[in-house]
């Protein structure tokens, strides 16, 4: 269960009034919430200063700069943390760039605090399922890599999968040389004896479908020309059907043992720093040597078996013969090697691989029998998992939506999953082994030849979902068909094999017909909603006005005002805009004439205005022009309440220029100035808290001259 007291939370969001909503609901919810306005900021914090964050809530519009996205991924980049997306954005093209990104949720703002918290919550159980399954994925692989055995896995067709480093010292085959090879020619194996092939256990895996062990005196052929005395075992890779995927080999480098199995009598205070179980009989099987690894694996002391039949202490399963049979095998052939089950002291299982001889004196005359065992049971339980893993993943491609095909560099189809299937109206069965052009119109063939021959010569692993355009495909009926696709390569001992995922664009390019319908009339209904919005907030600004001027107190009158005038600059605002013929954006020349002189009639006192705006066209937008509108009516405002009290000649000015990138608001009036005690930090009223906020949230800085007239001077980035 998550406990959200121990959680805190990074709030990417730049509008100023949203973000301190926010992180109130989150704070009252009982997270730590820390706030910034940008992306720059929050990459500051999490990768430069290395502040420790549970997760980022992340707005996706963050005014200029980085937006939420690209600061997600690069701070992806270099930690792992979940993020949640926070936007106003229903659009599915904003939606879909989320989930490119390691994305934990995207919640709609104003959807509520149960859904936004339900979210964080969900991200922080999603990212705990990640990282346990990362560590589960990165232990399987480190058992895998530190076997002490050589492990070789092959496809059903006894080809090469998968090799570790042991299998890769044995065998003299690098693991990316074997790759794609038949098993006999990476695993060759000889008699000592006649030197004649001995049958690969792969190929008798594939044919019995059940686990085989290797026959005695065989010799591995290294790459390099060594050679090895090995014993392995083969055993089948099933998916979860019960259907023969492929074949694990298991494989270790015995010479040593064949080359002192004669001595072992001899060194017996040497065996016990062996890790092998070492029991020594004689020929009615009582035991006379039990080493310390004995005592480990099967949990017997010495001193409680020596004297005793080793058939008594300890039950043993051979598999595929009988104790008496391998007895016969000892006697005759000299060893027995092999897999068995046996139980320990407490009645619990080994799996045990078993190297078991006939014992010599010194005239080599037999004596007995020394049995040397290994416990395997932790390695078959590796190779289990590694087959499940196997499993898996053939298990996801079938799985996957979108069509899956493999070629080989001959443009032939060596993989052809179940989406392909359907997407082609093709059974695997039949297309397999056949060209690629078979799923391609005739008249853009070549062009798709060349296509994959230029992508060959780029040396680039994999180009994304799209990058070639949207091509054509042909189903089995001779229907074309939209299509969009992603390529990669691998080269696997000089040979390329490429990879295509195929994804039928054929409703997607109908909805976006309909989608572009849609929006035409959207932007019809948008003019409109403008109009009605206007004419509403008209209405509220009348009410207002009316009201103050209706009113006897002038401190409730002043308050009337004000609002009226935040409400008017909104208005000449949506006038402005629906009237423009540019997208979401107005003449900084046509709003700030037109407000400047509405907000100065609300108020009934005379004031002369002086304006002096640059004459070059800027266009700015809506969202940025909304907040300069309100900044502007609560410094009128200002003056209004504060400057003109006993002064008849009341005068305010505006002025607007520009130097290079940066854009100048320089507003004054001749009235009684303003005392050096005020300031935006410390304001007893809200006006110059509101203008302080609003700039922040803008990216702007302000500043207050009181020499020789009270003057502001406001700086943007343009």
């Amino acid at each position: 269960m998550t406990l959200v007291a121990d959680k805190s939370i990074l709030l990417v969001e730049d509008e100023a009034l949203l973000a301190m909503f926010e992180k109130n609901q989150l704070e009252q919810g009982g997270y730590v919430v820390t706030h910034v306005t940008n992306g720059e900021n929050a990459i500051q914090l999490i990768i430069l200063e290395g502040k420790p964050f549970d997760l980022i809530l992340m707005d996706i519009d963050l005014g200029r700069g980085l937006d939420g996205t690209q600061t997600a991924t690069e701070i992806l980049n270099h930690k792992e943390i979940p993020v949640v997306f926070l936007s106003s954005h229903t659009e599915r093209d904003i939606v879909k760039k989320t989930e490119t990104i390691t994305s934990y949720g995207y919640v709609v703002k104003n959807s509520g605090f149960t859904v936004l918290d339900a979210s964080i919550k969900m991200a922080f159980k999603l990212f705990e399922a990640n990282e346990l399954t990362k560590s589960k994925k990165e232990h399987l692989e480190t058992v895998l890599q530190s076997i002490g055995d050589g492990v070789i896995a092959t496809d059903s067709d006894g080809k090469v999968i998968r090799m570790n480093p042991i299998a890769e010292k044995l065998t003299g085959w690098a693991h990316d040389e074997a790759v794609g090879l038949t098993i006999s020619d990476v695993f060759k194996i000889v008699n000592v004896k006649t030197r004649s092939l001995v049958e690969n256990p792969v190929d008798i895996v594939l044919r019995t479908n059940s686990i085989v062990g290797l026959a005695n005196h065989t010799v591995l052929l290294s790459k390099d020309g060594c050679e090895y005395q090995i014993s392995d075992s083969g055993s089948p890779i099933k998916d979860l059907n019960g259907d023969t995927r492929g074949v694990v080999l298991v494989f270790r480098d015995i010479t040593a043992e064949y080359n002192v199995q004669s001595q072992i009598a001899k060194q017996a205070n040497m065996l016990n720093n062996v890790l092998d179980a070492v029991i020594g009989t004689d020929f009615n099987h009582k035991i006379n040597y039990w080493n310390k690894a004995a005592e480990k694996i099967y949990i017997w002391k010495a001193e409680e078996v020596i004297g005793k039949s080793v058939l008594e202490v300890l039950k043993t399963d051979y598999l595929q013969l009988t104790s008496d049979q391998v007895i016969e095998k000892v006697n005759l052939e000299g060893s027995f090697i092999g897999e068995v089950i046996q139980f320990a002291k407490d009645g619990s299982i080994r799996n045990i691989e078993v190297n078991q001889v006939l014992l010599n004196d010194e005239s080599d005359l037999p004596i007995g029998y020394i049995a040397v065992g290994r416990d395997i049971s932790d390695r078959l339980n590796a190779m289990k998992q590694v087959r499940e893993s196997e499993a898996k993943l053939t298990q996801i491609i079938e799985s996957a939506m979108d069509a899956i095909i493999s070629i080989d560099q001959s443009k032939r189809i060596i993989l052809f999953n179940g989406a392909a299937e359907k997407m082609f109206g093709y059974q695997s069965t039949d297309i397999i082994g056949q060209g690629l052009d078979r799923l391609i119109p005739m008249d853009f063939r070549s062009q798709h030849d060349s296509h994959i021959d230029s992508f060959s010569k780029t040396g680039v692993s994999r180009r994304a979902m799209g990058a070639l355009g949207q091509i054509r495909g042909l189903r089995a009926n001779g229907e074309e068909f939209p299509i969009e696709a992603s390529i990669s390569q691998i080269s696997v001992k000089g040979e390329k094999l490429y990879t295509v995922i195929l994804r039928d664009v054929s409703v997607r390019n109908l909805s976006e017909s309909k989608i572009q319908k849609l929006l035409h009339e959207k932007e019809n209904i948008l003019k409109e909603i403008h109009h009605r919005v206007k004419n509403n907030m008209s209405s509220i600004f009348t009410l207002l006005t009316l009201q103050a001027r209706s009113q006897t107190e002038t401190s409730i009158q002043t308050i009337l005002y004000e609002a009226a005038g935040r409400v008017k600059s909104m208005i000449v605002l949506y006038d402005k805009l629906y009237h423009s013929e540019t997208d979401n954006t107005v003449s900084l020349q046509d709003y700030f004439p037109a407000i400047f002189n509405e907000i100065v009639s609300i108020f009934p006192k005379n004031v002369e205005l002086k304006m002096e705006i640059l004459e070059e066209p800027i266009e700015l937008s809506a969202k940025l022009l909304s907040s300069l509108g309100i900044i502007l009516n609560e410094l009128i405002t200002n003056s209004m309440k504060h400057a003109f009290n006993d002064i008849t000649n009341a005068e305010i000015s505006l002025k607007i220029f520009r130097e290079g990138k940066k854009l100048y608001l320089e507003y004054a009036d001749n009235g009684v100035g303003i005392p050096d005690s005020i300031s935006f930090e410390h304001s007893p009223g809200f006006g110059l808290q509101l203008i302080g906020m609003l700039v922040d949230q803008i990216e702007g800085k302000i500043s207050i001259v009181r020499n020789p007239l009270s003057k502001f001077l406001l700086e943007l980035s343009i």
